[in-house]
């Protein structure tokens, strides 16, 4: 059962985690603009993540929406897991996972997008991150969806 748990936890975890180096090697990008692993880490690693929001047009609206989405996805599946591990609750961790799921698939189509890339060309470092995350969000939406079957049935 500890393995479940933990296991569900992996997913939005990564998540979190991935979106901060994101932030994290922009931010060192701008004090550092000479350093060549931070720009092939910006430009290379990294690019899913501008192009996940300006796939579906937001933006095109006028905001940034840059600081935004590192900023409510990872605080957004932080309460939600924090609420799940406090109250004992499956149904925020569950969602978390999902949640996760969901934007690690929109990370990978953004990935895709960038340069209209082939799915053959997954093995680029624009994809491979964003593919990576996405098997980890697979294995941890299926132990939620697990848990709940178990809990439905037995």
């Amino acid at each position: 059962m500890l393995r479940d748990k933990t296991l569900q936890l992996a997913g939005p975890l990564s998540v979190v985690a991935v979106i901060w180096c994101a932030e994290l090697s922009a931010h060192a990008l701008a004090m550092w603009p000479n350093s060549g692993l931070l720009w092939y880490l910006n430009l290379e690693v990294f690019q899913s993540f501008r192009y996940s929001v300006d796939t579906f047009g937001f933006g095109r609206l006028g905001n940034d929406l840059g600081p935004a989405q590192s900023l409510w996805l990872p605080v957004a599946l932080t309460c939600l897991i924090a609420s799940g591990l406090v109250a004992r609750m499956k149904l925020p961790l569950a969602i978390a996972s999902n949640l996760s799921l969901i934007y690690s698939g929109v990370l990978l189509y953004g990935g895709l997008a960038a340069n209209h890339m082939q799915p053959s060309d997954i093995a680029k470092p624009t994809c491979f991150l964003a593919a990576s995350v996405l098997v980890i969000l697979l294995l941890s939406s299926t132990i939620s969806h697990r848990s709940y079957w178990r809990e439905l049935f037995y």
